[in-house]
């Protein structure tokens, strides 16, 4: 039997003493190329997408624990409808959660299952599920946030492991640069795009797979459609997304 996790702080709960912040949000959880970083990591200011309105407003919440594994309830602490979710865990083996029945069945709806040095990770689940399982080697701790706190792809942006983005520009080109799990190593990376505008929930006629590749490095640009879009990436080590600028007529 696993430890127990500590008790987060309820939630959901009417949101006070938060500021939205227009345009790009702080840079997120990161490491200087798979290096070790301080556990847990520190969490960014909390500043809200202006105009997005994708997924309810709650005050976020963490849960945290140690190696193991863990059950954790999907009760009234979440919030009812899409959120974001990040994840961290520190060092070196396995970390997987995953959505369960509470029969302890597993619903093959998969939310990270990695095995990357100092884990960082964010998504957005698609539905709502009885239970979550999290296994662990290592301390762990998982945040609890709007939607509407991810982070918005602009111009060129890095980042580590698999992340929730937000985009609200014009169809561009991205071109996307994945370095692989470790060096030498081969990895996989897959970006998926969710059209949200009107939409309370993900839903599947709304959705598309833009790429899904697996190497050493992988390089490739790929049409992202208009926003306002939740992307969904996830990644195996360490990546860089550059949107193109739509150019203007008068240029060539």
């Amino acid at each position: 039997m696993g430890h127990p996790a500590k008790d987060p702080a309820p939630g959901p709960v009417p949101l006070t003493g938060v500021v939205k912040v227009p345009g790009q949000a702080p840079p997120g959880w990161s490491v200087e190329h798979l290096g070790a970083t301080a556990f847990p990591p520190s969490d960014r200011p909390y500043a809200l997408l202006e105009g997005w309105d994708f997924g309810p407003l709650f005050e976020p919440f963490s849960i945290e624990g140690e190696a193991g594994e863990h059950v954790i309830p999907w009760d009234d602490r979440f919030p009812d409808g899409p959120f974001l979710l990040e994840a961290a865990h520190r060092g070196e083996g396995m970390f997987s959660l995953i959505p369960q029945t509470e029969l302890g069945g597993v619903i093959p709806d998969l939310y990270f299952s990695n095995g990357l040095r100092d884990f960082r990770g964010s998504t957005v689940p698609e539905r709502r599920h009885p239970q979550l399982k999290l296994s662990a080697r290592n301390p762990w701790i998982l945040r609890i946030k709007p939607v509407a706190a991810a982070r918005r792809l602009t111009g060129t942006m890095t980042g580590y492991g698999h992340e929730a983005l937000l985009y609200t520009g014009p169809a561009v080109e991205l071109r996307v640069l994945f370095r692989g799990r470790d060096t030498g190593h081969t990895g996989h990376c897959a970006l998926w795009y969710h059209e949200v505008a009107g939409e309370t929930r993900l839903t599947e006629k709304r959705r598309g797979l833009l790429l899904n590749d697996s190497g050493r490095k992988v390089k490739s640009t790929v049409r992202l459609p208009a926003g306002p879009l939740l992307l969904r990436w996830k990644a195996e080590g360490d990546w860089t997304l550059a949107v193109e600028e739509p150019r203007s007529p008068d240029r060539p």
